[in-house]
């Protein structure tokens, strides 16, 4: 990828030691002011959404997730350094590639699709998000009939065994979750992932009730990731090397030390069973990109079983390398969004075809397995086994935008 492939318009370009996000200390990383939500190439505001929702009168599908969702081209942070050190205004890494929102937008003429990804969001920062939008939207005469969620693979990242929720702030009052932030001490013991499995099952309940409750039907998106990506490596590779003498940095050294063995052991060898299972082991002891790890993947599984929604699941061909179906180590493009797409507008026809629980009730064990004590329950028993693959701020890893 050179700094020619790229011709972009002065609104995809950024002033020299500017950035695209601002940092707040309830959601986390933020778009700036105005900049909602994500179309093909340009921000939407949530006024102008609105209007454009009501002027158009047709129903409403809300995108929420992470920068697979928002749609991010690791590709430009290549061209940028470049950009840089030539004193050069950097490109936005939005907008270089369809999502699987416009795609849905190309496909069908009776949905505003909105894109509320934003890069780095874990689930915890998409509870927020999912609440504040509908709140948002509500608030401005806007009822959102579809919503759906793409998380997991941040949720599945080691930062220093720092969770997300130990740098957020809580809903206890300032003085008292500024002591909670400045008392937790990463535990050295094993790797820990910025969201605990349990507190991932949480927050997908959580963002299902809340769509519920503002009337949308909400819908899970299975995240796929390449199994040919080599492990621990990203575009700019100097942002990403293990902290050495972080909680857990030897542990996490050891694993991806195993998985670029495997993965260099397996990666041109013949297609087989064996071949995938190694190159699949090799992606799940990998911490140190975000990629989501099958506990995780089967939690939402048996969440979106148990609350009766879609569960949208692609299937990526593997005999060969797959990274034709995605920009880098997480980020689908392509055929891999058109296929995302496609399986959303099916998820939307059963539901219209009445196969799930519609947006208030259920059945009452649906309601059951979905209620905040059943999650609670759930919780506290995750919490009493040991998990293996378990910020002050995040150090922001997109500083090349």
């Amino acid at each position: 990828m050179s700094d020619s492939s790229y011709k972009p318009s002065e609104k995809h370009l950024i002033e020299s030691g500017q950035g695209p996000f601002t940092n707040d200390p309830w959601f986390g990383r933020q778009l700036l002011a105005g900049q909602d939500f994500i179309n093909a190439d340009d921000f939407l505001s949530l006024d102008d959404a609105a209007a454009q929702i009501k002027s158009a009168g047709k129903r409403v599908l809300l995108n929420i997730g992470d920068s697979s969702t928002a749609g991010w081209d690791t590709r430009v942070t290549v061209v940028n350094k470049q950009r840089k050190d030539e004193d050069k205004p950097l490109i936005l890494a939005f907008f270089q590639y369809p999502t699987y929102s416009d795609v849905l937008r190309d496909k069908t003429d009776d949905l505003i699709v909105l894109n509320a990804g934003i890069p780095g969001h874990t689930t915890l920062q998409g509870l927020r998000r999912n609440r504040y939008l509908l709140q948002e939207l509500k608030n401005r005469g806007v009822t959102v009939d579809f919503v759906s969620f793409y998380f997991g693979n941040n949720d599945c990242q080691w930062e220093s065994n720092t969770e997300d929720k130990n740098t957020l702030r809580s809903e206890l009052p300032l003085f008292l979750d500024k002591r909670r932030i400045q008392k937790v001490k990463p535990d050295p013991a094993r790797i820990h992932l910025r969201t605990h499995l349990s507190d991932f099952e949480n927050n997908i309940r959580t963002m299902i009730r809340d769509a519920r409750r503002f009337g949308a039907q909400p819908m899970l998106i299975m995240p796929e990731t390449p199994i040919y990506w080599q492990p621990g490596y990203r575009f700019v590779a100097d942002n990403f090397e293990i902290k050495q003498g972080a909680p857990g940095a030897d542990m996490v050294g050891r694993a991806l030390n195993k998985a670029m063995e495997l993965w260099q052991n397996n990666k041109d060898a013949e297609w087989s069973n064996e071949k995938q299972r190694a190159l699949e082991e090799a992606r799940e002891i990998d911490f140190v990109i975000p990629r989501i790890k099958k506990t995780y993947r089967s939690t939402l599984e048996s969440i979106a079983h148990n609350t009766d929604i879609p569960l949208v699941r692609t299937s990526i061909p593997r005999e060969e390398d797959d990274i034709k179906y995605f920009v880098d180590y997480c980020h689908p493009i392509g055929d891999a969004n058109v296929f995302i797409a496609d399986k959303i507008t099916d998820a939307i026809k059963a539901c219209d075809d009445g196969r799930y629980a519609n947006q208030a009730s259920g059945s009452i064990l649906v309601r059951l397995l979905d209620s905040p004590l059943f999650t609670f329950i759930g919780r506290l028993n995750s919490r009493s086994k040991k998990n293996s693959a378990q910020n002050d701020e995040h150090e922001d890893i997109y500083t090349l935008f």
